[in-house]
């Protein structure tokens, strides 16, 4: 009784709540006919009770749009790209002149320590907390990626940060 009681309070507390957000985010991003989709991601995983046998967070999209369920919802809705961050995260894409396996970090400047996954084709593309502009920075003192930058973005769930307010040089860590 008490197994079904956790699963019980947690959907009604954080999946059908979130079920629900999520869809108008695909719903709003479809009508708009956007093909590269940003939608938040699933933060209450912890307090979602599942059986050894069952990981509940499978079932929800990642920030990482290779995943099966990001692939699975695109070809639903008819998106090229889905991306699921935190609602106080940026997704910072900068595409590159160049492509292939690279290590990149990105460094926060306080503490020298790698803080972000990186995905990388021809765009590097990581998250950060939207309060960590300028601290967080991606790092190209040494691998020549600076002179390779094309363009940038900064986005987050349901927009995108103007240039003028967060500027390339704000993301990149270069001294």
């Amino acid at each position: 009784m008490e197994n079904f009681l956790q699963v019980l309070f947690g959907q009604i507390n954080y999946i059908i709540p979130y079920k629900a957000k999520v869809t108008a985010q695909y719903e709003e991003a479809a009508k708009k006919g956007e093909k590269d989709v940003i939608v938040s991601k699933f933060e209450y995983g912890q307090w979602i009770h599942s059986d050894d046998w069952i990981n509940i967070a499978n079932f929800f999209p990642e920030f990482d749009y290779h995943m099966p369920v990001n692939a699975l919802i695109s070809m639903y809705y008819g998106f090229d790209r889905l991306t699921a961050i935190g609602d106080k995260e940026y997704l910072i894409e900068i595409t590159v002149d160049t492509e292939g396996i690279n290590k990149y970090d990105v460094i926060d400047i306080d503490t020298g320590k790698n803080v972000a996954k990186i995905e990388y084709d021809n765009h590097i593309r990581y998250c950060i907390p939207q309060n960590k502009v300028g601290k967080y920075r991606l790092d190209v003192r040494t691998n020549g990626l600076q002179e390779l930058i094309l363009d940038y973005k900064v986005r987050y769930v349901n927009g995108e940060v103007d240039k003028d307010t967060i500027k390339i040089d704000d993301l990149l860590l270069t001294k």
